[in-house]
């Protein structure tokens, strides 16, 4: 079948085929791109709440004393669980930057790092909160 017979009955032509998927190739790539955009302004936002809240506990330490001063350990945790997981999203960019040049089995470690870095941000997340409910504890109930 012509390209002209694929126009009159309406059905697409194979270069029309082709271009629709290197458009969703290309959709596909920068989607990847603003996934990880997202996950970096996230834990940007993560690490400037953690700040606060060490910033917060020190306060909390200094006015009321029934709050105990180990309690300032719970939001340095979780920074350091922050760190880690900037720790291994740097890994993956660099492997990224380099993954025609790497072998197979790099390859492969980079699939691995890119499922447990989502999984560490994922957790960091519901630290974070953790820590902000600690907080809210310490503040409120803890009298």
């Amino acid at each position: 079948m012509t390209d002209e017979e694929c126009r009159e009955l309406g059905i697409m032509t194979d270069q029309e085929l082709r271009d629709m998927d290197l458009r969703f190739e290309r959709m596909e790539e920068s989607g990847i791109a603003d996934t990880q955009k997202y996950f970096d302004r996230m834990h940007d936002k993560l690490f400037s709440l953690n700040n606060l809240l060490i910033a917060a506990y020190f306060a909390l330490i200094a006015f009321r004393k029934d709050v105990p001063s180990w309690s300032l350990v719970i939001p340095t945790l979780n920074c350091v669980l922050l760190l880690y997981v900037d720790y291994r999203m740097l890994l993956r960019a660099r492997l990224q930057a380099n993954i025609t040049k790497v072998s197979g089995r790099v390859r492969e470690k980079y699939g691995s790092i890119q499922t447990g870095t989502n999984l560490y941000s994922l957790l960091s997340i519901y630290s974070t909160l953790a820590v902000l409910l600690f907080f809210g504890y310490f503040l409120l109930w803890n009298r």
